[in-house]
C-alpha cells in the first residue's frame, strides 16, 4: 500500500485491497478514531509497562541479601533503608520517569566520552565489594570505568577513574554526602587515588565534574553505618529512626514508607492525644527584651528597629545575634500566655510549643527558658535544619504533620489567617481520613 494512505490493513502485501476487505478496514478505522484519545493512551500505558519491566529488570540484580549493602544507600536514613530491603514498595510513576531519564543520560554520556576520542571508556556498570569483616559489606556497580592515559616525554602511563554520573535539576555546589558516600566506597574497594562525581543538570543544560580522592577515614564512616544496620536486621530488628532523631524531617516526607514508619509521632504523647499548639512568640514568650539587648550589643540605641537598619552587615550581624544561645535568656514571659498553657493542661490537651523564628540548635536552651519560667510546654517544634518555609507555611506544615497523630484541639497565634488556615486544613484531612488521625 502506498504510503499516502498512513494507516495500514493486516496485509503485507502492497495489493490492493478487495471491496471487502476495504469495508471492513473502513469500519475499524472509523471505530479507532471514534475515541482518538485511546490511542495516546495505549501509547501512555505501553511506555509505563516497558519502563516497569525494565525497572523490573534491573532490580533483579538488586535482591536484598542478608550482609550486603547498597552504596548508594547507605548515607540515607537507617530506618528507611531497612524497609527498602525488608519490604520494598513497587516504584511511583515520578519514580520510574527518574529511574528512566538517568538511564538514557548515563548511556548518552558514555556514547559521547566514547566518540570524543580523548577519553576511553574501559567498562560500564563494573562491580565491587567493600567488605567490612565476613559478615558484611557494600556492593554496587561503577557506573563507568575510564581509563585516562598519560603521555609525557618517553612515559606513556594509563590510569583507571571511575565515573559515578548523577542527573540533577541544578548543578550543586559541592557533591551530595549520599554521591560522595557511594564514590568513596569505589575508591576504597577497588584502591582508585580518585575518582569523578558528573553532574548533569537537566534543567540548566550543564554538566560539572568533582573530582574525589580517596578518603580512608571514609571506611570507618562506611563500616559504622553498615554494620549497625547489618547487626539491626540480622536480630530482626528495625534500626533507629535516623532522619527523625536528626530532624531531617525533609527527608521523611519524601520518604516512601513514611506512614509505615510514622516519624511524626512524638514518643513521649501517646497517640490520639488532643493537643494544644503554642506559637512561642506571639503567645508565651516576649521577644522585645531581647531585641533591645542585640541592639545595645551592636552598638545601637535600644529603641532602634530593624527596619532602621539599613547597613547589610550589621542586619547580618543581628540576625545572627538572634539565633545566638546566650540572648535566649533575654526572653520574658508573657503572664496571660502562661495561663493559658495551664488551662489547657487542666483541660487534658498537652501544650506544644512551635516557633519558626528559633533554629533546632536552640531547642535546649529554649527548653530550659521555659522551664525557669514555669511553662509546662511538653513538646518544643522549632525550625529544623533544610527548613526555609515563611512563618506561615512552616505552622502550617507542622500542624498537618502533627495531626496525622494527634486530635489539635486549640491553636494559640496572634496571627489568626495561619490560626484560620491549619483549622481548615486539619478538619478537610478529617473529613477526607473519615476521622481523626487515620494513617
Amino acid at each position: 500500500m502506498s504510503l499516502d494512505n498512513f494507516l495500514h490493513s493486516h496485509s503485507e502485501s502492497d495489493a490492493p485491497l478487495s471491496r471487502e476487505d476495504r469495508t471492513k478496514f473502513d469500519a475499524w478505522v472509523a471505530k479507532v478514531l471514534s475515541d482518538p484519545a485511546e490511542i495516546s493512551r495505549r501509547i501512555e500505558n505501553a511506555l509505563k509497562d516497558g519502563m516497569f519491566s525494565e525497572w523490573e529488570s534491573e532490580s533483579a540484580n538488586h535482591k536484598f541479601k542478608l550482609g550486603s549493602y547498597y552504596p548508594s544507600m547507605i548515607e540515607k536514613c537507617l530506618r528507611a533503608q531497612a524497609y527498602s530491603y525488608l519490604s520494598p514498595v513497587p516504584p511511583t510513576p515520578e519514580d520510574l520517569a527518574i529511574f528512566g531519564e538517568g538511564k538514557a543520560i548515563h548511556e548518552l554520556i558514555a556514547l559521547a566520552l566514547r566518540r570524543s576520542g580523548l577519553i576511553s571508556v574501559e567498562g560500564s556498570e563494573v562491580e565491587v565489594n567493600l567488605r567490612f569483616g565476613e559478615e558484611a559489606k557494600l556492593h554496587g556497580r561503577i557506573d563507568d570505568l575510564l581509563l585516562i592515559r598519560i603521555s609525557e616525554a618517553s612515559d606513556n602511563f594509563k590510569l583507571f577513574v571511575p565515573l559515578e554520573i548523577k542527573s540533577a535539576q541544578s548543578i550543586p555546589d559541592e557533591p551530595r554526602q549520599s554521591h560522595y558516600y557511594q564514590l568513596s566506597t569505589y575508591l576504597l574497594a577497588q584502591d582508585y587515588p580518585f575518582g569523578v562525581l558528573l553532574y548533569w543538570a537537566k534543567r540548566e543544560g550543564k554538566v560539572k565534574g568533582f573530582t574525589i580522592a580517596k578518603d580512608n577515614v571514609m571506611q570507618s564512616v562506611l563500616r559504622e553505618r553498615v554494620l549497625e544496620l547489618h547487626d539491626a536486621l540480622k536480630s530482626g530488628e528495625l534500626p533507629q529512626k535516623e532522619a527523625a532523631i536528626i530532624r531531617d524531617y525533609g527527608q521523611c516526607e519524601r520518604c516512601s514508607y513514611v506512614e509505615r514508619c510514622n516519624p511524626f509521632l512524638i514518643e513521649a504523647i501517646p497517640r490520639k492525644s488532643k493537643i494544644a499548639l503554642f506559637d512561642l512568640d506571639s503567645t508565651v514568650l516576649d521577644t522585645s527584651q531581647k531585641k533591645r539587648a542585640i541592639m545595645i550589643e551592636l552598638g545601637l540605641s535600644a529603641s532602634t528597629r530593624l527596619s532602621d537598619i539599613h547597613d547589610d552587615e550589621v542586619k547580618k550581624k543581628y540576625w545572627e545575634l538572634m539565633e545566638s544561645p546566650r540572648f535566649v535568656e533575654y526572653d520574658a514571659l508573657i503572664q496571660q500566655g502562661r495561663e493559658k498553657v495551664l488551662e489547657q493542661q487542666k483541660a487534658g490537651h498537652v501544650p506544644v510549643g512551635i516557633s519558626s523564628s528559633r533554629r533546632d540548635h536552640l531547642l535546649e536552651v529554649t527548653r530550659a527558658r521555659l522551664a525557669n519560667l514555669g511553662v509546662p510546654i511538653f513538646h518544643l517544634i522549632l525550625r529544623e535544619p533544610g527548613n526555609y518555609d515563611v512563618d506561615g507555611r512552616f505552622k502550617i506544615k507542622w500542624a498537618q504533620r502533627l495531626a496525622t497523630n494527634y486530635d489539635i484541639a486549640e491553636i494559640f497565634d496572634r496571627d489568626a489567617v495561619t490560626t484560620t488556615m491549619i483549622m481548615r486544613g486539619i478538619e478537610s484531612k478529617k473529613t477526607r481520613n473519615g476521622g481523626v488521625n487515620a494513617v
